[in-house]
């Protein structure tokens, strides 16, 4: 069963206003992109005439996919991008510790989705490509995941790196690495299929990031599914790099403008135009520094590209004059920032693809649905409203239950009246005290009262930890299920068809948030 809850019922987004009335088709949130989410045909067209490094990009890809155990579908589809005719949908994210939250393989797979429904609109073909934004340096980002653990709390595990500070493509498959990810296999709630996922994550190379694009190409070996780093473009890049330290006023001017705009339009522009728009460079100790002198290093951009790392507002230029790029499959605030780089793409010359609002789910069982409803709840309520447990539970009461500690409340507090005015003719301070007993017998009885609640509901089958539980999975943290949760939880669970029946949910082009209940776990 699929539920469709519309992004403005989600208290998360609430603050992206851009987001919100670009899936709301609003005109003015538009105008900021060079086509509509589904503007296929003028995205093709847009592409005429512009000229990519194909037949090098392909050679690239090869050397990097192959060692990585790459599909015969993944090679095919990377030797047909040498081909003119042929295209590509990229979807990013970063290296994240199993692969990271799980819309990060949402993400994946609304691109092969993507790349699947232009493919057919348009009649040509449309590789599916994953960049894996490994020149990231947030340590903080990557080097941790979350669980439900047995009691059904959300636990969390992590890795320390004595390096951290410098890109994540240094980062090698450390001793503590490899702890973290057993100590996430120790402690999780364990599923049915927990062996079989664990073993398509089971480090098989000794640098990081290569763990994690192994094992989304062995995740989607069937869709032929091409992966990407940085590092693997750059060689290609010296021309757009010599580009970007020419332009750097002109870019922040741009970047000046577009965010002058959306401040009128009341959207929040989420790059700074002081600091977005630049170049890096790597120091002596492997870190990346900002370029601050650009017009110095103009003759190295082009001889040595692979001494140049992109910024968030670069980066995606980078990949749309180096890849094929037809449309890119984005989260919520990668969309709103993208927002900002339409001036830089006409700037550039370089056709800006479609923005594309990636699918997002919410997944429970068909028992977690069932015991849900059982305290009065549904997925939506939880993900749409703080919930108060303790009205809940005490809403399960059978009616005239609490009526009793109610009025016992009531006859302590008349019993209690008459000695107030005698206590404080004695001693106006005995009045404080008169108080203090009060509120003590008041006290008293709200821990009577819950302590029967429980043993009342719990004779009825319920507990405020399973419904905590149930929150938990819904909720975790108290944010979206796919921003906390890893797609391994839902793997070990579901089982190894999981992946693949996510192109069975709901319509691609509806942006809207889906709850979707599955058969019961481990079944």
């Amino acid at each position: 069963m699929i539920d469709l809850l519309s992004w403005r019922d989600v208290p998360a987004m609430s603050g992206n206003r851009l987001f919100l009335d670009y899936v709301g088709h609003q005109s003015r949130a538009l105008s900021y992109y060079s086509h509509g989410p589904t503007d296929y045909a003028a995205a093709l067209a847009g592409r005429a005439g512009f000229s990519y490094p194909r037949a090098e990009v392909a050679s690239l890809l090869e050397r990097y996919n192959r060692p990585l155990g790459a599909s015969e579908q993944t090679l095919s589809n990377i030797a047909a991008l040498a081909d003119p005719d042929v295209y590509c949908v990229v979807g990013g994210q970063q290296a994240g510790l199993l692969g990271g939250p799980a819309y990060v393989a949402y993400k994946i797979d609304c691109t092969v989705r993507l790349a699947r429904r232009i493919s057919e609109a348009l009649g040509v073909p449309v590789v599916p490509m994953f960049w894996l934004a490994s020149e990231d340096h947030d340590f903080g980002e990557i080097n941790h995941t979350h669980f439900v653990q047995r009691d059904g709390e959300i636990g969390r595990v992590s890795f320390d790196w004595r390096d951290k500070g410098r890109p994540i493509a240094d980062l090698d498959m450390t001793e503590e690495v490899r702890e973290a990810i057993d100590a996430y296999w120790s402690s999780a709630q364990p599923g049915a299929f927990a062996e079989s996922t664990r073993s398509l994550l089971e480090p098989r190379n000794s640098r990081y990031c290569d763990w994690v694009a192994a094992f989304w190409l062995r995740l989607f070996a069937d869709d032929g599914l091409v992966v990407v780093e940085p590092a693997t473009l750059r060689p290609v890049a010296g021309s757009f790099f010599q580009r970007a330290l020419q332009e750097r006023e002109t870019i922040g001017n741009h970047l000046q403008g577009v965010a002058d705009r959306m401040q009128q339009d009341g959207y929040t522009p989420l790059l700074d135009p002081e600091t977005a728009g630049v170049l890096y460079t790597f120091d002596d100790n492997g870190r990346r520094v900002r370029v601050h002198e650009p017009g110095s290093m103009l003759a190295e951009a082009l001889a040595h590209p692979e001494r140049f790392s992109t910024d968030a507002a670069l980066r995606p230029l980078l990949a749309d004059s180096t890849l094929p790029v037809i449309a890119s499959t984005l989260g919520a605030g990668e969309l709103a920032y993208q927002g900002m780089l339409r001036p830089l793409y006409q700037e550039f010359g370089i056709p800006q693809p479609i923005c594309f609002p990636r699918q997002s789910y919410t997944f429970v069982s068909a028992s977690e649905e069932e015991r849900l409803t059982a305290y009065g709840l549904r997925p939506q309520d939880v993900l749409k409203h703080e919930i108060d447990m303790d009205s809940i539970m005490r809403g399960l009461m059978p009616p005239g239950e609490l009526d009793r500690f109610a009025k016992a409340r009531e006859d302590i507090a008349q019993a209690l009246d008459p000695l107030r005015d005698y206590v404080e003719e004695l001693d106006p301070n005995l009045g404080r005290s008169w108080e203090q007993a009060l509120s003590t017998a008041l006290r008293n009885i709200d821990k009577l009262e819950d302590r029967a609640v429980n043993v009342t509901l719990s004779r009825g089958g319920y507990s405020r930890r399973e419904l905590q539980s149930l929150r938990n999975i819904v909720l975790p943290r108290g944010r979206l299920q796919e921003r906390v949760l890893p797609v391994t939880h839902f793997m070990q669970h579901y089982g190894p068809s999981f992946i693949p029946r996510l192109r069975e949910i709901g319509e691609l082009e509806n942006f809207a948030h889906a709850i979707v209940t599955l058969e019961d776990r481990d079944a």
